[in-house]
């Protein structure tokens, strides 16, 4: 790139309009900044050649001077009576590199040159606990939660009326304020007012010029039908008011299901533990279990039901967020042993155990037959 052509140097024709020249400076010198290539020799020698062509084509006199006598002319001060131009004596490397650098260090600041920053509030998180009949028919929950607020007062300014504000001094209301570090000048937002280019002199009693204030807030939140233990919804807005007019945080509400004593769920599907008599088990018939939405219904027993047995009722169990079909009822036997038998139960028993060849001493009869019973 080693060359008095600065037209070149740029890869811009000569006939090149300055927004074309602009353009082409841009992307090469953040191609060859030395902060994006340290230690790089190449790319430093190439970034001075890239701003030393910049600052002539960029001057509509020098770039004059420059096509009709080129950089000798320069040198010389051809045409232009001033003694020469020297390479960079006189340039203002602050509006050279302004808008390089505001790209640069600036990123995610917000706003630009003279306008207040705006800035989005915080995120916040809550929790909702319900019941599970609740989650099966969806449900609103009030929620009381704390959150910053836009003061009313002074309307998010943090000033006591239009008086209370002022013009920065330190940046004369620029929002930014430039150094020169060596070969180089670069901008930042101003310390003193934190890049707003304003600061209050009178501030807002009602939030002492922060401009949000904290309050109470009561809302109330729809959870939809099925939705799960851990199911995290978002509102909104719902967060924390922004500064200085941005948007608002949202809220997040995670869900937390209260214990059923009947019911343990499972996806879109419940569980219920049925406690079925040895007899019942064996000899089959109906019981009756619950239904999430109440009441009861009968289901058939076969003959011969083990322990740990599960019957699968269709369509019984939790609805679904997605729209689709219902869950179902997984109804688990556990078998129930008495823990007393009448003297007449026993005889039956001890009968029941001799015809099926478990007979047992007397004081083990009992334990031995259910023990066989359950496994």
């Amino acid at each position: 790139m080693a060359s008095n052509d600065y037209y070149r140097t740029l890869g811009v024709a000569r006939n090149a309009n300055p927004d074309e020249i602009k353009s082409a400076y841009r992307k090469l010198a953040m191609k060859h900044h030395p902060d994006r290539n340290p230690g790089n020799n190449d790319s430093e020698a190439a970034f001075k050649e890239i701003n030393e062509a910049y600052e002539v084509l960029s001057t509509p006199e020098k770039r004059q001077v420059y096509d009709q006598y080129g950089a000798e002319g320069l040198k010389a001060g051809a045409g232009g009576g001033r003694g020469g131009f020297g390479g960079f004596q006189g340039a203002d490397l602050g509006d050279m590199f302004g808008d390089l650098f505001e790209n640069l260090f600036t990123q995610g600041q917000g706003g630009g040159r003279g306008k207040p920053r705006s800035r989005r509030g915080a995120d916040l998180k809550e929790e909702a606990e319900i019941t599970l009949e609740e989650a099966f028919t969806g449900v609103k929950v009030p929620l009381d939660l704390e959150r910053t607020e836009v003061c009313q007062e002074c309307d998010g300014t943090g000033a006591r009326g239009k008086t209370g504000i002022r013009k920065c001094p330190a940046c004369r209301g620029a929002g930014r304020v430039q150094y020169s570090q060596g070969f180089f000048s670069f901008s930042q937002a101003c310390p003193e007012c934190g890049g707003q280019g304003e600061v209050i002199s009178t501030p807002c009693k009602a939030c002492e010029g922060a401009g949000r204030q904290k309050k109470r807030a009561s809302i109330n939140i729809k959870l939809p039908a099925g939705v799960e233990e851990g199911a995290v919804l978002r509102v909104s807005g719902g967060g924390d008011a922004g500064l200085r007019g941005g948007d608002s945080g949202d809220l997040y509400i995670q869900v937390r299901l209260k214990h059923h004593p009947h019911f343990e769920r499972q996806g879109r599907d419940l569980v219920y533990v049925c406690q079925v008599a040895v007899w019942q088990a064996a000899l089959g018939g109906e019981v009756e279990v619950p239904v999430i939405e109440g009441g009861r219904i009968k289901i058939r027993i076969p003959q011969g039901t083990q322990h740990g047995k599960v019957f699968r009722v269709h369509g019984q169990g939790m609805t679904a967020t997605s729209g689709k079909d219902r869950g179902d009822l997984l109804v688990q036997v556990k078998l129930e042993v008495p823990h007393e038998l009448t003297p007449r139960q026993r005889e039956l028993f001890e009968e029941l155990a001799k015809i099926a060849g478990h007979e047992a001493p007397a004081e083990d009869k009992e334990k031995g037959f259910f023990k066989k019973i359950l496994g």
